[in-house]
């Protein structure tokens, strides 16, 4: 097999060049090994891959069919050998990943911080940003995303992305507590538009929709600010639950109707340009905010 892919190397350089010689000059040998190896390929084979003569070289049918298989066969080869290589070295320098500010401050931050401790040598360099960071233009190798990525990314599915509904216990305590579904029309809203399309929050229970027109007394399209809204307690709202973990432990908010899940339902998305052979030091990456986040991420926990 090895004597074989040495063969299949030297014809592909061969192939590529439309000349022993040119070959030969780049491979580093001379240009009767090269014809050597083609003719104990052929042989091998038992058919013949080339047409020579003194003027050109050509391919045959089977030798049109062979090359391809051979460009493959040599691209995982030398693929093979890079990831081997890089396995046995410690990964090492930059990665730059981007991430929407609520995310990366609370579980982006905390899980770089175990990850460096893991990887010294690797330096991640995070930009907060809510906008569409475009991965390739702006020189990142990572980006978390909580919308459905463009086509032209690669993405995993770091976890599940589920809303709550929440109050502060200031705002219950004047208010009420609501029971049922339809309480929440009776009460103070805090909207965020992308979850209440033309005012309208949308819950789910045992596989039916309930679809409520609420009162907004306060709206904004940032989601700290509703954090901050109902936080104060002006009204119950819906934050992301990764948002409101935190604040629910420590009784800042209590959620609420826990029977119905707030729609819609989201993930969140680990993204990177499409490429056979990442640096390790993205790919170690990349496998550890996986596994941390996964299957079941800790915000998801007690709900």
């Amino acid at each position: 097999m090895k004597t074989k892919l040495a063969g299949m190397n030297v014809f592909a350089e061969v192939v590529g060049a439309k000349s022993f010689s040119a070959a030969a000059d780049k491979l580093g040998i001379s240009k009767s090994l090269a014809s050597r190896e083609v003719s104990a390929l052929e042989r091998s084979l038992a058919v013949k891959l080339l047409n020579r003569s003194t003027r050109r070289l050509s391919l045959t049918e089977a030798g049109s069919i062979f090359y391809g298989h051979c460009l493959n066969i040599l691209h995982e080869a030398e693929l093979a050998e890079q990831r081997v290589t890089q396995a046995q070295s410690e990964p090492a320098g930059v990665v730059k990943m981007t991430a929407v500010p609520a995310f990366a401050v609370r579980h982006v931050l905390p899980a770089i911080v175990e990850f460096q401790q893991q990887y010294p040598k690797i330096q991640v360099r995070l930009s907060c940003s809510n906008r569409t960071v475009d991965l390739g233009a702006e020189g990142f190798d990572l980006g978390i995303r909580s919308s459905p990525p463009a086509p032209n990314l690669v993405a995993r599915k770091l976890a599940v992305s589920r809303l709550a509904l929440l109050a502060s216990p200031a705002y219950l305590a004047q208010r009420g507590t609501p029971r049922r579904i339809e309480d929440v029309e009776k009460h103070d809203c805090v909207l965020f538009p992308i979850f209440a399309p033309k005012g309208i929050w949308t819950f789910r229970r045992s596989g039916h929709k309930h679809a409520l027109k609420v009162p907004a007394s306060f709206e904004t399209d940032d989601l700290e600010a509703v954090r901050a809204a109902i936080l104060a307690g002006l009204g119950v709202g819906m934050l992301p639950r990764h948002m409101a973990r935190a604040d629910v432990t420590q009784g800042a908010l209590v959620p609420l109707l826990r029977q119905y899940q707030p729609l819609p339902e989201g993930a969140i998305y680990l993204v990177y340009l499409p490429n056979r052979t990442l640096p390790s030091r993205v790919r170690v990456l990349i496998d550890f905010l996986v596994a941390r986040f996964g299957p079941v991420p800790p915000w998801e926990e007690g709900w």
